[in-house]
């Protein structure tokens, strides 16, 4: 597996990922997209995590800044989404074409609401233990690289069904805006 990530293999990853999402914007793929990355984001971060010289040359705090900044990313979801949550619930009719481009869309709302989910898990404080070896040198414990996995494969998670479901919706607004049908749906989001 050390090929994986000493290569440009990771270019890889984001092209599959980048074929994805373009194949939700056509309307050329469904849910099985976010199934499918979700698992191909898991074996590669925890293959990262694994894998003996992920670590070397890093040292924990490294990784507790690297985890930090994730975190920052992710709170920016949650902020995005108290936005999006108050223009919903105190105005009817954008809420009323919100929830009809998400059924347009074939997005089901706890799949909306998932990136604000995803995002808060990795911000529960859950403490790790740290060690120091003979020399006084910090030891990555599997406590920090759980922690870091967890980061990693979150932050991948959320910005990935994040952006699917801003894709979906666009679509669905967009196809029903130039067939005339929903015409209403996207006055209410566009002045």
């Amino acid at each position: 597996m050390e090929f994986m990530y000493k290569g440009p293999y990771s270019v890889v990853l984001y092209s599959i990922a980048l074929a994805c999402l373009i194949g939700v914007a056509y309307g050329k793929v469904n849910y099985s997209a976010v199934v499918a990355m979700g698992v191909l984001f898991f074996v590669w971060d925890a293959g990262f995590v694994l894998h003996p010289q992920s670590f070397v040359g890093r040292d924990t705090k490294q990784i507790l800044e690297h985890c930090r900044d994730a975190e920052t990313l992710m709170s920016y979801f949650i902020g995005f989404y108290a936005v999006v949550f108050a223009i919903l619930f105190t105005e009817a009719d954008k809420r009323t074409a919100f929830l009809q481009a998400c059924r347009q869309a074939d997005v089901r709302l706890p799949l909306v609401g998932a990136p604000l989910v995803l995002a808060c898990i990795p911000m529960l404080f859950i403490p790790v233990q740290f060690e120091k070896d003979a020399h006084g040198h910090d030891v990555i414990t599997k406590g920090v690289k759980g922690m870091m996995f967890v980061n990693l494969y979150f932050e991948k998670l959320v910005v990935f069904t994040f952006v699917y479901d801003i894709l979906r919706i666009s679509r669905a607004l967009m196809l029903t805006h130039s067939t005339g049908s929903g015409a209403s749906a996207l006055s209410a989001w566009i002045p």
